[in-house]
């Protein structure tokens, strides 16, 4: 009815007649029909209008997303992170598209995207909370814009079962350059880690924090570790003491104490904000002056650490196995895989 009103007026207001008038008995001329149908179409002219000049605005925005792009090209396996903001375009190759969050838009179809194929030729964009993994199928080519990330191919460990708490652990450390596997098949998830073992890792991680990616290699054997060892001296993540170690003192067991101070070095103290309430002296093996302390009731509070059993005992002399180092590096980069816990 207000569209039916809206109209007559608009008729009205255009011939020059007034609205009561209009189709009534003193303006034979123009009958109430003629004039609805008139104006409305008046109307859809102008909304046709209106949506000419608004697809150009569009089509402008999908160039400007689109600018500054770079072609990128993925190896069977690996694949793209697309962030908010981010677009891609799939030039050659398949891939599949699974979204972990946010929305993902098909700006080609004018639609929203699922979860399966990322179809040739066609823009997707990111939209705002997106976080889409786009991995390819044989070899493929992307023209890729905005913040994304690579994923590189991670091998499936034989020894890494799919339900075991650790496994996703493992495999995104993996993905992170902070950990690698025994071989191509094996991680050995309870196998043990050695101080030389420890120094890589915590030089990677403080390497992947602060230039956003890992570049540091083995260096030659025997003593593969030399190149951790001296960026790890150079910055600050380990301390003077671990220069003076011999061969088989880095290639002996860490113990739980030695290796919390080495990873706590290799991010700033800003990162381990408290989640969690944990009192001084509230871990039953850990004194609060205790040698390392300050750093293991960091990672208590930060989530980072929540206890080798139900009481919360962090068991600082005992060795570590590889399946916790790949949880707590994760967890140190990823807020969103932090635990709760809550002792005295």
């Amino acid at each position: 009815m207000f569209k039916r009103i809206l109209t007559l007026l608009l008729a009205a207001a255009l011939l020059g007649v007034s609205a009561s008038a209009a189709g009534g008995a003193g303006d034979p001329l123009v009958s109430r029909d003629y004039a609805e149908s008139w104006a409305e179409n008046l109307v859809d002219e102008a909304a046709g209008a209106a949506e000419t000049e608004l697809g150009k605005v569009y089509e402008s925005a999908l160039q400007a997303g689109v600018s500054g792009t770079r072609s990128v090209t993925l190896s069977n396996g690996e694949a793209l992170r697309l962030r908010e903001g981010a677009s891609a375009v799939l030039t050659s190759g398949s891939a599949a598209v699974a979204l972990n969050a946010g929305a993902l838009v098909n700006a080609t179809v004018g639609g929203e995207a699922g979860n399966g194929r990322f179809n040739l030729g066609q823009l997707y964009i990111a939209c705002e909370g997106c976080d889409a993994v786009v991995t390819s199928s044989g070899t493929s080519s992307f023209s890729v814009s905005g913040a994304y990330e690579v994923i590189e191919y991670v091998p499936e460990f034989t020894d890494v079962p799919a339900g075991e708490w650790y496994s996703g652990y493992v495999y995104a450390a993996v993905r992170l350059g902070l950990i690698d596997g025994m071989n191509a098949t094996t991680f050995s998830p309870e196998g043990s880690f050695t101080v030389a073992q420890a120094v890589k890792i915590a030089a990677c991680m403080h390497q992947l924090y602060y230039e956003g990616e890992v570049t540091l290699e083995n260096g030659a054997d025997p003593e593969w570790y030399s190149t951790f060892l001296d960026y790890a001296l150079e910055n600050g993540v380990a301390g003077a003491e671990y220069a003076e170690m011999s061969a088989s003192e880095l290639n002996s067991a860490i113990s739980r104490r030695d290796y919390v101070a080495l990873f706590y070095n290799a991010l700033p103290a800003a990162e381990y904000a408290a989640i969690n309430s944990v009192a001084d002296g509230a871990i039953p093996d850990v004194a609060a002056g205790d040698e390392g302390a300050a750093a293991i009731y960091a990672f208590y509070r930060a989530g980072i650490l929540n206890g080798s059993n139900a009481e919360g005992y962090f068991l600082p002399e005992s060795g570590i196995k590889r399946s916790e180092v790949a949880a707590i590096a994760v967890r140190m980069f990823d807020s969103g895989e932090r635990v709760s816990v809550s002792l005295g």
